[in-house]
């Protein structure tokens, strides 16, 4: 094989062309689907792939086929939690692109956008996503408006605007169901749609879009798209207090896993399965369920929410079994991970219920401030059902606690 370097200034030798581009066509074969035998065997193989895509990305004659790789092996970097390495990658493809008016170049910005989500990098992903937008209308492509107001939908849902997270993901889903190759768009239009019926509280709705989405998944034979719906299902039927219904859930969602070796997917049927052990006031199980997932893993994949949520609910585990001290533990680590991610739902529940602990461990005075903040922070959702739920313990305890303060100080 031709190894001619290009320096910038000479042709590059049309056999060594050939050669990336033949390399390219490996991995598009070898990835064109991604189930878990082969996201497996990826793994061990994930840096070959990225020296074929770097080299591709060089050269305007292989940009075509290393873009078409990237996209292609998208999931298996979010599965596996490589994103972070990825976002470099797309940023680069985006900066090479020979052309940037083409559907291609826009799925990518649609997947930078996403990588940047995943990074916390906010305003960043919602330009990517607009950028978008305006290039699939400039183009009239249904296809790639399809996916653009799908991710539009995740931004949203990720920022909990519920208004414009039902608009998008109802126009994605509305444009996929005239088109049989959009299936899958239809199915996470359906698992944003279900995300945020949870959030405000609408049940039923929301395991009518799980069920879609799992029967569409099952029927593309996408295991890991179906495990979360399961997942997602699951923790619906624990809210709503149908326990055996969300152990089912739970079962099915793992028992896919199993094969897999996706620790941010296996971590989140473990913590469920502790909240519903936790709904049931089995504390040991909840405590075993939530011990069980491996803190060091996620934190090298920077799921940092993840890890502050399985955090708060040890600290919950502590206060019902009255083990003030580890309760107080883990709920200060989960609110300096929340603190961190702005994420301001998570930390109010969080700071109330180490409120609670300081309450009932003698050390009210240091309780009043927590609940005032947790108060203060939850007054900023109003759409959740969670939220106002917390909201009205929360505020009846420092009520409470301020009386009885009172009158010892009086």
């Amino acid at each position: 094989m031709t190894t001619q370097p290009d320096d910038g200034q000479n042709k590059p030798d049309p056999d060594f062309i050939q050669s990336i581009r033949a390399g390219l066509r490996y991995w598009q074969k070898k990835t064109e689907t991604m189930q878990a035998g082969q996201a497996m065997w990826l793994d061990g193989q994930r840096f070959n792939l990225n020296e074929a895509v770097v080299q591709g990305l060089r050269y305007p004659e292989t940009w075509q086929d290393t873009a078409l790789l990237l996209l292609q092996t998208f999931d298996f970097s979010e599965w596996r939690g490589y994103w972070q390495e990825w976002t470099a990658v797309f940023e680069q493809a985006l900066a090479a692109a020979p052309e940037k008016e083409t559907v291609v170049y826009g799925r990518l910005q649609n997947r930078l956008g996403q990588l940047y989500r995943l990074g916390n990098r906010l305003p960043e992903a919602e330009t990517q996503h607009t950028a978008a937008l305006a290039l699939a209308q400039q183009l009239a492509n249904d296809d790639l408006l399809a996916i653009t107001y799908n991710c539009l939908a995740e931004y949203h849902l990720g920022q909990r605007n519920v208004d414009q997270t039902r608009a998008f993901a109802q126009a994605a889903l509305d444009l996929a169901q005239t088109r049989p190759s959009l299936e899958r768009i239809a199915a996470f239009a359906h698992l944003n749609l279900g995300r945020i019926e949870v959030f405000v509280g609408n049940w039923s709705a929301a395991i009518d879009h799980f069920q879609q989405a799992i029967h569409t998944w099952r029927r593309l034979n996408n295991h890991i798209y179906l495990a979360r719906a399961w997942d997602d299902l699951g923790n619906v039927y624990t809210h709503t207090g149908e326990f055996g219904l969300a152990q089912q859930a739970y079962e099915e969602a793992g028992a896919i896993l199993s094969l897999t070796n996706n620790v941010k997917d296996k971590a989140y049927v473990s913590l469920h399965l502790g909240v519903l052990y936790y709904r049931q006031e089995s504390w040991d199980k909840a405590e075993a369920a939530f011990l069980e997932i491996d803190p060091v893993a996620l934190r090298e994949q920077n799921e940092l929410d993840l890890l502050a949520i399985i955090y708060n609910n040890l600290g919950n585990v502590y206060l019902e079994m009255k083990r003030w001290d580890s309760a107080a533990d883990y709920l200060n680590l989960a609110i300096a991970l929340f603190r961190e991610r702005e994420n301001a739902l998570e930390l109010g529940n969080s700071l109330g219920t180490l409120a609670s602990v300081y309450a009932q461990d003698g050390q009210q005075e240091a309780a009043l401030p927590l609940y005032a903040e947790a108060i203060q922070l939850l007054e900023q959702f109003p759409e959740s059902q969670w939220a106002q739920k917390l909201l009205r313990e929360f505020g009846t305890a420092y009520e409470k606690l301020r009386a009885d303060l009172g009158q010892r100080h009086g």
